[in-house]
């Protein structure tokens, strides 16, 4: 802990103004949670949460604030949290806020007066990791003045660091218990497990997830889940999919795949696989994102992002649409150019065709060779354009595109290869629609 802190000079300080200014007001400061946990894996350290015991939420406030009055570098501090109310301190140099929480309801305490606690040596701080989520992240040290970095005292209630060990991911005490306070904690089991290689989760907490999970995950909030399934996924894709089946989750995650939903699953895992191995890499969120819901119709799918609350929602639809022409070319009317226009406006055409690949080849479907389409496009030029026809009195209406895609189909297929051929074709169309418009109105008129 202390080679990871003093690479971090600015949070440094600021812990030892928190150990000089807490005990004195009768309080005692730890730091608590997945910033110990990184540490004992041998994982760079995150997120930096403090516990403060012996003194109430508000009390804690009033003393942040006047510590960010006199101490430089404290950019300001605000109270967030809506499960679990804290303090969010904001650091010059620190990516993520700072989190300094009270002891949480329910945890054995010792009043003295009002709005004040008393800490009882370690007990009150051991109490409230009792209501931590999984051991592992109940590890604490008690951050003083003399203590802060060389010769804190690591305490493990709850054998987190044997879990870590045995690579296992157990709840504090009662899984039940622990899913109840925070239904959250379902997937970020899963979270955490796709994140650590080789991890397993503790039958006790599995047994829990498929027993609870249908009456408490429809509680959460959409922006809470998401971020815990993104990170999963962008963890281990295969294996977040996979666990989410294992344990009957993607019915409440994912309903839009209905009764269908392990076999979707099963596709969507094994096309992840497929994705990361072809692309050896960690993959784009808009392509990471499109295959989870590529089963889907387009509109559905479109949904369902915004339902989720998934992340880059504008670049996630234009991959979606992308898909829906490339793998649908049988029903359009004009295949060759209405490919390449997909393919010109996705926001990311290499992850498109890289998901159509996918779809295709894992649905054990031939797929189209798009980059060497796209070479043929790019080297084939346009003989009209939107300005072309606004030269030569075109109106405006759905037929100007539809002459668009007409001629660029046929200039595609090699039928049209100059200016005055593609002139001709636009010209043609422009009198049939003129004819078909007059009929239609002399039907009305009669």
């Amino acid at each position: 802990m202390a080679g990871a802190l003093r690479r971090r000079p600015r949070l440094l300080r600021l812990l030892r103004e928190l150990a000089r200014a807490i005990p004195p007001a009768g309080g005692a400061l730890y730091l608590v949670g997945g910033y110990l946990r990184n540490i004992v894996e041998g994982r760079e350290p995150g997120d930096v949460d403090l516990l403060v015991t012996g003194l109430s939420h508000r009390r804690i406030g009033e003393l942040l604030r006047s510590l960010a009055r006199v101490t430089p570098g404290i950019v300001k501090v605000v109270a967030a949290g809506r499960h679990f109310p804290v303090h969010r301190i904001a650091v010059e140099g620190e990516k993520e806020y700072i989190d300094v929480s009270s002891i949480r309801a329910g945890s054995r305490t010792v009043k003295v007066g009002t709005g004040a606690f008393r800490a009882c040596d370690d007990r009150d701080a051991v109490a409230d990791a009792a209501r931590r989520d999984f051991t592992f992240d109940a590890l604490l040290v008690r951050l003083s003045d003399r203590h802060l970095v060389g010769n804190a005292r690591l305490l493990d209630p709850f054998g987190g660091i044997e879990d870590l060990r045995r690579k296992r991911i157990r709840c504090v005490g009662k899984a039940t218990d622990r899913f109840r306070e925070d239904p959250l904690r379902i997937v970020r089991a899963i979270r955490l497990k796709n994140e650590r290689h080789g991890f397993t989760i503790d039958p006790s907490a599995i047994s829990a997830i498929r027993r609870l999970a249908p009456g408490l995950l429809p509680s959460v909030s959409p922006d809470r889940l998401s971020v815990e399934l993104v990170r999963s996924l962008s963890a281990d894709p295969a294996g977040t999919i996979d666990d989410l089946r294992r344990f009957g989750l993607q019915k409440i995650l994912m309903p839009e795949w209905g009764r269908s939903g392990n076999g979707i699953a099963e596709r969507v895992a094994n096309r992840y696989r497929f994705l990361r191995r072809s692309s050896g890499t960690v993959l784009p969120m808009p392509l990471l994102l499109g295959n989870l819901l590529a089963d889907l119709p387009l509109e559905t799918a479109l949904a369902a992002a915004r339902r989720m609350r998934l992340p880059g929602l504008r670049s996630l639809a234009s991959m979606l649409r992308c898909l829906h022409v490339l793998a649908h070319t049988e029903s359009l009317r004009f295949p060759k150019a209405e490919t390449e226009e997909a393919l010109l406006s996705a926001d990311d055409r290499k992850s498109s065709v890289a998901l159509y690949r996918a779809v295709r080849l894992c649905g054990k479907c031939r797929a189209n060779d798009l980059n060497r389409f796209m070479k043929k496009c790019l080297s084939t030029p346009y003989f009209i354009s939107g300005k072309w026809l606004d030269e030569n009195g075109f109106s405006e209406g759905p037929i100007r595109r539809e002459i668009l895609l007409l001629v660029r189909e046929e200039t595609l297929a090699g039928k049209v290869s100059r200016t005055e051929e593609a002139a001709r074709l636009a010209e043609a169309m422009r009198q049939g629609y003129n004819r078909s418009r007059k009929r239609a109105q002399g039907r009305g008129a009669t």
